[in-house]
C-alpha cells in the first residue's frame, strides 16, 4: 500500500468516528460533504495535501462543539451551582443552619428579587442572547434582567471627571454580569471597569459578580482584578494553557498517533490562518478548538471558523464552524 492510499484510508476512519460524534453530540451540524469541502482547502503547502488533510480531520475529531441542547444544560448548571446554591448557603448560615425548605425557599425568593442579571456588551451580542435562554431554562422572572443602562442612571461629573453610575432601584443589592465566553477579558474590562469603579465607590455594600460558561485562565484572572470583579468572577469551565491546540502539552493531542507532530500541525494552522485572520492562531493566540451552536469564538483557530479572507481577496475560505462576526458599523473605523 502506498503512503497516499494509506493516508486516505486513515482519513476514512476519521470520517466514521466523526459521523458518530456528529449524530450523537453535535446534533448533525457537520456532515461528511461539509467536512470534505473544508478539507479540500488544505492543498499541500506545508506537507502533502493528503497529510495536511489527515492532520485537519484528526484535529476536527478533537473539536469541542456544544450544541443548543448542551448549552441549555450548562446554563442550568451555571445558575444552580454559582447562584442558587451559594445564596441558599448564606441564607441557611444566617438562619441558624435551618433545614426548613419552605422557609429557605421563601427567603431565597426574597433575596433573588434584590438581584439583577446584566448581559455584558451590546444587547444584540451573544451574552445577552444567552441570558434570554438562561432566564427560560431556569424559570426566572423577567424583571430580574436588564441591561447596564436599564439598571443605572449616568450622571456627568460637573468637574469633567468620570461619570457617576447611580442605581435606578435602591433596593437592589446584587448585580450579576453575564457572558457566554471570556477570552482575554479585555472587552469586558473596557466595557465595565469605569462603571464598576463608580458603582463600588458610591455603593460599597452592593455585590458585583460575574459569571460565564467558559473562560480562559488568563481572562478569568483579568476579570478578578481589584479594579473589576475583585475575585467575584467565576465560570463553569476554565480553559487553562493545556487547551492551546498548537502548543506542547495540549490536552487535545495528549496521546496522538505515531505520525502526528505538534510542530507540523502548528505550521499548517499558521500558514492557512495567515490568509484568513490577523492572528492565525486565534484572537489572543488562544489556539482553541471550541465552538457553540450560537457562534464560534474568534479565539478558536480561524481555519475552522473564518468565512473569506482578510489578506487575499480571491480566497473564499469555507469554514466548518462558521463565526458570525460583529458588525460595528463604519463609525468604529473613524
Amino acid at each position: 500500500m502506498t503512503t497516499s492510499s494509506h493516508t486516505l484510508g486513515d482519513i476514512e476512519e476519521y470520517f466514521d468516528k466523526l459521523q458518530i460524534l456528529n449524530q450523537s453530540v453535535w446534533d448533525s451540524v457537520c456532515n461528511k460533504p461539509q467536512i470534505k469541502k473544508w478539507l479540500e482547502q488544505f492543498k499541500g503547502s506545508i506537507v502533502s495535501a493528503e497529510e495536511e488533510q489527515k492532520y485537519m480531520i484528526f484535529a476536527l475529531s478533537k473539536f469541542m462543539y456544544f450544541s443548543q441542547r448542551m448549552v441549555r444544560e450548562m446554563l442550568i448548571s451555571l445558575y444552580r451551582d454559582f447562584i442558587r446554591a451559594p445564596l441558599i448557603q448564606v441564607i441557611r448560615k444566617n438562619n441558624e443552619n435551618t433545614t426548613d425548605m419552605e422557609l429557605l425557599s421563601k427567603l431565597y425568593l426574597e433575596d433573588l428579587h434584590t438581584t439583577r442579571f446584566i448581559g455584558v456588551g451590546n444587547p444584540a451580542e451573544s451574552g445577552a442572547h444567552l441570558l434570554y435562554i438562561f432566564r427560560q431554562v431556569n424559570n426566572l422572572e423577567r424583571k430580574l434582567f436588564c441591561d447596564l443602562h436599564g439598571a443605572f442612571d449616568v450622571e456627568a461629573d460637573p468637574n469633567g471627571g468620570t461619570p457617576n453610575w447611580i442605581p435606578r432601584d435602591g433596593n437592589i443589592k446584587r448585580y450579576i454580569f453575564f457572558d457566554d465566553f471570556v477570552g482575554g477579558g479585555t472587552q469586558a474590562s473596557r466595557y465595565l471597569e469605569k462603571p464598576i469603579t463608580s458603582i463600588r465607590n458610591s455603593n460599597p455594600d452592593i455585590e458585583i459578580l460575574f459569571i460565564s460558561l467558559f473562560s480562559t485562565s488568563h481572562g478569568l484572572s483579568k476579570l478578578n482584578e481589584e479594579s473589576l470583579f475583585n475575585g467575584n468572577a467565576s465560570c463553569l469551565f476554565e480553559l487553562d494553557d493545556t487547551f492551546k491546540s498548537c502548543s506542547l502539552g495540549s490536552r487535545y493531542f495528549d496521546k496522538p498517533p505515531s505520525w502526528f507532530s505538534i510542530d507540523t500541525f502548528r505550521s499548517i494552522a499558521e500558514h492557512y490562518g495567515n490568509f484568513l485572520y490577523e492572528q492565525p492562531l486565534g484572537h489572543g493566540n488562544c489556539e482553541l478548538l471550541l465552538g457553540f451552536s450560537h457562534n464560534t469564538p474568534n479565539n478558536t483557530l480561524p481555519i475552522f471558523w473564518k468565512n473569506g479572507s482578510v489578506n487575499e481577496p480571491l480566497i473564499n475560505w469555507y469554514p466548518i464552524f462558521e463565526r458570525f462576526d460583529k458588525n460595528y458599523g463604519l463609525w468604529r473605523t473613524k
